[in-house]
């Protein structure tokens, strides 16, 4: 009888959180599952499962992945990160990949590693939880007098199957006979588990019980996040947005240098051992695309991927606003082109007041803690800015009216957005300044001649990609 109404409020709870996804301030719900082996942890996952709607409860199963120094170390669970009114369980998670890596590989991980991945950790979960996802973390325990019942009569080859060849290899069986694995395991997860619930897994019906229960409270809390917002003061107006360069260059010099530079930067690009990250952003014909054009001449399709931005799409709006994002990475010396960015959040988004002003004015912590990472995993971020004055972009938009092959790239909103100039200069001067980081900085480049602009921007990649170019 106790099951059976509890298996009530959980699908009751479960259908009202599914429903609610449309709402203000609706949430979606993570489960991070970790503990020592043994303990029957899918057991318990399983019963919620069987109390539950399962139609509705998502369980994502991985083995342990190795953490790689070329990308983020929750890359492997960006697609699966729940949307509003969603329910994912993670059966494996950045946290069993990190005491993975640190406990089995060949080599040896030291402390300072396994912190400074905490950390990584700690920052991804505040931000999703500001973007409200709750996220429930579960440590299923036993005691050492238990896992050795529990080791004598069991056939360890078949037990202990959730784990990775590159770390478990290096394990004989027998160390789980001893107290050796268990305590490094504790000593690791105690680093980690001040905010996580730890389930006693001695009886299986206290322990399932006491996870279920969890989740419901988790699903009843309809509380809405608390953001920290910046201390935000305005900016002074960046020069560089209102003293445009005029500055000129002949047409015959111009063909000659710009086809040296594309060579260039496509062989730096090519031999690069990083990945490279290029952010456009500017004013309306500005220059972005054909600025991409001259970066990409002389690149194969297959070397890059151009990702074109605009508004988000429903099934986006309903996850936090960086997934969009973070799902176009993969590592493994990819080039990456962003024609507009996550910086949409501080600019349209908050001149169109699309969004609150503490979350534009929290967006600027959480960019800068995003392209840090990125930083972190062997990529080098290059952010431009291309500046052009009010009259030049009119001159560029009648152009545009004009010509056959333009007139589709002016359009109704292009127009309002002349109206919002003023706005769009404090909101980039505002960008400037609490983004212009020392791992990611902008380059402005201020100028009406597009010719002239295009030079700019190939000797900016080159100067920071220089201590690798290959020049043959």
């Amino acid at each position: 009888m106790k099951n059976q109404q509890l298996s009530l409020d959980l699908i009751e709870a479960q259908y009202n959180f599914k429903n609610s996804k449309n709402n203000k301030n609706s949430k979606s719900l993570l489960i991070i599952i970790g503990g020592i082996e043994l303990t029957k942890k899918s057991n318990a996952i399983k019963k919620l499962s069987e109390l539950m709607d399962p139609r509705y409860l998502k369980i994502k199963a991985d083995l342990p992945n190795k953490i790689k120094s070329n990308s983020l170390i929750w890359s492997p669970y960006i697609n699966d990160i729940p949307k509003r009114g969603e329910i994912v369980t993670f059966y494996g998670n950045w946290y069993t990949d990190l005491l993975a890596s640190t406990l089995y590989e060949n080599t040896k991980k030291s402390d300072y590693y396994f912190k400074e991945h905490l950390e990584k950790i700690n920052i991804f979960e505040n931000y999703l939880k500001n973007n409200n996802i709750d996220i429930v973390k579960v440590w299923f325990d036993l005691p050492w007098s238990s896992i050795k019942i529990r080791v004598s009569d069991l056939n360890l080859n078949r037990a202990i199957q959730r784990v990775p060849n590159h770390s478990w290899d290096n394990f004989p069986i027998e160390k789980w006979k001893t107290k050796d694995l268990y305590n490094k395991i504790n000593f690791y997860r105690k680093q980690f588990t001040d905010d996580w619930y730890i389930i006693d897994s001695q009886n299986k019906k206290e322990r399932n019980l006491a996870f279920a229960n969890i989740v419901l409270s988790h699903l009843k809390n309809t509380a809405p996040p608390k953001n920290a917002s910046l201390d935000y003061q305005p900016a002074a107006l960046s020069p560089l947005l209102t003293q445009i360069s005029k500055g000129d260059i002949e047409r015959v010099q111009y063909k000659k240098m710009i086809k040296i530079l594309e060579h260039k930067v496509a062989e730096a690009l090519r031999f690069s051992s990083k990945n490279v990250v290029f952010a456009f952003e500017g004013m309306d014909a500005a220059g972005k695309g054909s600025s991409i054009k001259r970066l990409i001449k002389y690149l194969y399709p297959y070397e890059y991927s151009i990702h074109s931005i605009s508004a988000p799409e429903n099934f986006e709006k309903l996850r936090p606003y960086l997934w969009r994002f973070w799902n176009k990475h993969t590592g493994n010396g990819e080039i990456n082109i962003f024609d507009r960015t996550w910086y949409g959040r501080v600019l349209v988004e908050r001149i169109e007041c699309l969004i609150t002003e503490a979350e534009w004015q929290t967006a600027y912590e959480e960019i800068n803690h995003y392209e840090k990472q990125l930083t972190e995993t062997n990529t080098i971020v290059l952010k431009f800015w291309l500046a052009i004055s009010k009259d030049e972009q009119l001159i560029r938009f009648e152009k545009r009216q004009k010509t056959p092959q333009k007139h589709f790239k002016i359009t109704d909103d292009d127009w309002r957005n002349r109206d919002k100039w003023d706005a769009y200069l404090q909101a980039a001067s505002d960008m400037f300044k609490y983004t212009n980081t020392e791992h990611a900085p902008w380059h402005i480049i201020s100028n009406d001649n597009k010719l002239a602009a295009r030079i700019e921007i190939l000797q900016t990649i080159l100067k920071s990609l220089q201590t690798e170019i290959v020049c043959k």
